[in-house]
């Protein structure tokens, strides 16, 4: 028979109360991933606030919770997001905090003023080809773009407001290695 580090009782194992009385209940799934992933992400600044890039929500703070705003759906009238309340992201609608696998200029840049980081992100993860949505995520450093030297002070401002390191531009690969792994070639699509 099993040894006593090996043994499940059956009860508990269904849900039911244990021998000692108290209700545990069975494990449905294992996540495939117990650690952060580490990404990279733009915002635009307001000041020495970073915001979403695309609607208008502002990073109070070094970490962000992704919910899926009924103002979202209305500014792109409904297409792409989901009607019904739901947590955030989910694999149907649009919502969630959006990171990706390498550093690099997105299609929405022209703003004056902008930047990119690093981000560690937890919690429920939808992954695309080019990076993911996560429903947690947190600021780990923030670096001036070589293109928009000229807003320099506003990273600069909105790296000590956070209390988060300026790492050069050319070293955001590097500073995310050293904060651990993205999401593994194994579950990317």
């Amino acid at each position: 028979g099993a040894g006593a580090a090996g043994a499940v009782d059956s009860a508990a194992a269904r849900g039911g109360a244990s021998r000692s009385g108290a209700r545990r209940h069975a494990v449905t799934a294992a996540p495939d991933l117990a650690r952060a992933v580490v990404a990279f992400r733009s915002w635009r600044l307001a000041g020495e606030r970073l915001m979403s890039p695309f609607i208008p929500c502002r990073w109070e703070g070094r970490e962000m919770h992704a919910e899926c705003y009924d103002a979202n759906r209305r500014l792109q009238r409904g297409v792409g997001w989901l009607a019904e309340p739901h947590d955030s992201p989910h694999e149907a609608c649009q919502c969630g905090i959006y990171a990706y696998h390498a550093p690099g200029p997105r299609s929405w840049f022209g703003e004056a003023y902008w930047c990119e980081g690093v981000v560690s992100a937890w919690g429920r993860i939808v992954v695309h080809d080019d990076g993911f949505r996560a429903e947690h995520a947190r600021v780990e450093a923030v670096a001036v773009p070589a293109s928009a030297a000229y807003g320099a002070p506003a990273v600069r401002d909105a790296a000590a407001r956070l209390g988060v390191p300026l790492v050069p531009h050319d070293e955001l690969e590097a500073f995310a290695a050293g904060l651990g792994g993205g999401v593994p070639a194994s579950l990317r699509p």
